[in-house]
């Protein structure tokens, strides 16, 4: 007689037991997968992309009062970047992209402060270039006003050529012995120095003055040398026969539309049309000597201003080399030094 079969059927496994490992190391693979591929996806990186932003009409931008002022016979808008930390794999993407830039976020963003503290700061340094910028624009129109500044260091790079040279506070009254009025005139210095050139400034530390040299650095994927500072211009005193202002909930920050706000506010208090119906964007700082001096993001901001249906593209002299090697095909690109080169350069161009 047979005897009957027990135990499990021959098409499944003898032992439970030898299976758990198996599993289990199958299901932790899985889970390191996922948690790696959501890390590639999610957590920031310690580098910063740069891409084109929105252009920003200026007229909205600016309130008048004691004064007034007529429509634009035409449109004139900043030109803007964003930039944002990536996940892992965004960032291998932008690295592999030769229109997209992406940069160690020690070389965009102060280590000392957070992000939310800094885009405030970036809000503050445009609110006191807008003042500027404006009374500029206006003393160009031909109405007078007094405008008193000077250049204050926010923040030293570590390692940077002014590290342990300057401060957070300190004032830079020279530059090789010529008085700055603006941190712009300091930026087109270094915008057209050669790394390793020795930089001499006469600096005002804890109410005492004195001169220190740096050996300029060169710039990371970029022309000209650096300090490593950052510095802006600090109004000290601003007066004109009437108020303007930045309209209240501005969202933009840094000072790269200097020169266009000043560019606007000619043209809406002058005797003349300057745009012509055209639409003209462009970037730039600007003093309170009227300089224009350099700003970030160029390349990405010739992309920008393609996509806006431009008439002009206004950038700063020191920086046209490298707007034109960025700009696409059929976008009309002047280098200006000044306000009144802008100026000009809207006079001459054809409509």
């Amino acid at each position: 007689m047979t005897e009957p079969m027990t135990g499990q059927p021959e098409d499944q496994p003898q032992d439970d037991g030898r299976r758990r490992p198996s599993l289990l190391r199958s299901a932790f693979y899985a889970a390191s997968s996922v948690i790696i591929l959501w890390a590639g996806l999610v957590v920031p990186l310690p580098f910063v992309e740069t891409v084109p932003g929105n252009p920003s009409e200026i007229p909205p931008l600016i309130e008048f009062d004691g004064i007034e002022v007529d429509d634009l016979d035409g449109t004139t808008a900043l030109l803007t970047i964003q930039q944002r930390q990536q996940p892992t794999f965004p960032a291998l993407g932008a690295l592999l992209s030769p229109d997209r830039s992406l940069r160690p976020a020690a070389e965009v963003f102060p280590q000392d402060i957070d992000l939310d503290r800094f885009r405030e700061l970036q809000r503050e340094q445009f609110g006191r270039q807008f003042e500027i910028a404006a009374a500029v624009g206006a003393q160009a129109a031909g109405i007078e006003a007094e405008i008193i500044t000077q250049v204050v260091v926010l923040d030293v790079l570590p390692g940077s050529p002014a590290d342990g040279l300057l401060a957070p506070g300190d004032i830079i009254v020279a530059a090789d012995g010529d008085a700055l009025e603006g941190a712009e005139e300091l930026q087109a210095i270094t915008a057209t120095s050669t790394p390793g050139d020795e930089l001499t400034l006469t600096i005002i530390h804890a109410g005492q003055e004195r001169e220190v040299t740096a050996e300029l650095a060169a710039v990371p994927d970029g022309d000209g040398a650096r300090l490593g500072v950052t510095i802006e211009t600090a109004l000290d005193e601003l007066r004109l026969p009437f108020d303007v202002a930045l309209q209240p909930g501005t969202r933009i920050g840094g000072p790269s539309a200097g020169m266009m706000v000043g560019l606007t506010v000619y043209d809406l208090l002058a005797d003349e049309d300057l745009l012509r119906g055209r639409t003209v964007v462009g970037t730039g700082t600007l003093s309170s000597g009227g300089v224009v001096g350099p700003v970030g993001g160029v390349p990405e901001k010739m992309r920008a201003a393609a996509e806006f249906d431009t008439d002009l593209v206004l950038v700063p002299e020191s920086q046209l080399d490298i707007a034109l090697a960025a700009a696409p095909d059929g976008l009309r690109v002047v280098g200006v030094g000044t306000l009144d080169e802008a100026i000009e350069a809207l006079r001459r161009t054809p409509v």
